[in-house]
């Protein structure tokens, strides 16, 4: 009963948008980008690659999953090199980014969860198995792929409290949703919990940890990245800014200039179709500024702040700043990923709103090696703080690495459950 309401209710508003469907095309590539593949019709020459391969099915929704996927990709190309691998993206950007994975051997859109829609994607490529990171609850998907008899694992699983919440609202209908997972790999046991508490049967959860852990090793640089002659100057790197955190920021950064005026930042929006906003704001701000799609390589980064609208280069900023600030949490929208500052043995500082990444927060407060600042004044004596101690700076570094090596067995965690049904 529950699966013929959900899909009478998705039938119905399907048939209500499909008349509007040649508008879409206003909306930008956000929403304009693989439409023809979210209903099911891929390109020949992927379908082509794939053909008789029974590849891997790796669905990871955004960018930060898809870099989480990449160290379970290469561990799994390594080990049977002529398994075929196929990544789907929930969003645009996190396609792009997938595409630049060389071990993939296609690349595509996640189907819409249509019934018929998700057949036909299923039957188009016939996976050998169906690997979701972290929390990816598409209700036809993974029935079919139970009834076609394709094992559904969820790998680097997180539930937050928030999301677990707002599933409970159809506890009911999840209970059975839930349970056409074969196995669940959750990244804590907190996770683990509020998984049994949406109905999944306790023995097909283990804790695995999280796949953000699972860095390659990384030799911290102090080059600067694309730009030649990065100037001797404090940097920030803002990472995943969001709407309403770039006002936030812009304050911290002048309160904090006061004090070290050539403090310098790389402001990296987390969503490419926003650069132009953010362009604005700070044409409108009393700093010089360069786009970092407008700078040649070669070039030195002069003004005060880069807006990074190039996608992949964020790391390499990270690895050449002095202090990191990880977007997303100064606002709801959950955070993003500490980690990867972290990796490069970066102060990482955050704001309050980090139930995407909670326990990791957690421990990287505990351990010295992050601070959580609640507005521009926090973080603008955060900044201060940090700028006139060198040596703590180093410190609060050297912890936040230590963190995610005490967490670097979550790779093979998860690959370890992953090849059992392999």
């Amino acid at each position: 009963m529950w699966y013929f309401l959900y899909n009478l209710i998705l039938t119905v508003v399907f048939a209500c948008v499909l008349p509007l469907t040649p508008f879409i095309a206003l909306l930008g590539s956000r929403y304009r980008d693989g439409f023809i593949q979210r209903l099911g019709f891929y390109p020949a020459a992927v379908l082509a690659s794939l053909a008789s391969a029974r590849p891997v099915w790796i669905h990871a929704a955004s960018v930060g999953e898809v870099r989480s996927a990449e160290p379970l990709v290469r561990e799994l190309k390594a080990r049977a090199p002529q398994r075929k691998i196929l990544i789907s993206t929930f969003t645009s950007t996190g396609h792009r980014i997938a595409q630049r994975i060389g071990d993939v051997d296609g690349v595509i859109f996640l189907p819409l969860d249509l019934l018929w829609i998700v057949r036909r994607a299923l039957i188009s490529f016939r996976p050998s198995a169906l690997l979701i990171i972290e929390t990816e609850i598409w209700p036809n998907l993974l029935r079919e792929a139970f009834r076609q008899g394709v094992p559904t694992l969820l790998l680097s699983g997180r539930l937050s409290a928030k999301a677990f919440s707002r599933y409970s609202f159809f506890r009911l209908f999840f209970r059975v949703v839930v349970n056409h997972f074969t196995v669940f790999g959750m990244q804590s046991a907190a996770d683990a919990m509020r998984m049994r508490g949406l109905g999944a049967s306790e023995k097909n959860i283990s804790v695995v940890g999280s796949l953000k852990f699972a860095f390659a090793k990384t030799q911290v640089r102090r080059e600067c990245p694309a730009l030649a002659g990065c100037p001797d100057k404090p940097l920030l790197v803002v990472g995943s800014s969001h709407r309403g955190e770039e006002e936030i920021l812009l304050q911290a950064f002048a309160a904090a200039r006061s004090r070290f005026p050539k403090l310098s930042m790389v402001l990296a929006p987390r969503h490419p179709e926003r650069f132009a906003e953010v362009e604005k704001l700070l044409i409108s701000s009393p700093f010089g500024f360069q786009r970092r799609s407008q700078v040649k390589n070669g070039q030195p980064f002069e003004k005060d702040i880069l807006l990074l609208d190039t996608l992949g280069e964020l790391a390499d900023f990270f690895a050449v700043a002095d202090i990191a600030f990880v977007g997303g949490s100064l606002i709801d929208a959950g955070g993003h990923n500490i980690l990867e500052p972290a990796r490069y043995h970066k102060p990482v500082l955050f704001g309050p709103n980090m139930s995407n990444f909670q326990s990791v927060a957690e421990q990287m407060k505990q351990n010295g090696a992050a601070i959580e600042v609640g507005n521009a004044n926090d973080l603008a004596q955060a900044l201060v703080s940090l700028l006139a101690d060198t040596n703590r700076r180093r410190r609060m570094g050297e912890m936040a690495s230590q963190v995610v090596e005490a967490n670097n067995q979550a790779l093979t965690q998860n690959l370890a459950l992953a090849e059992r049904y392999l």
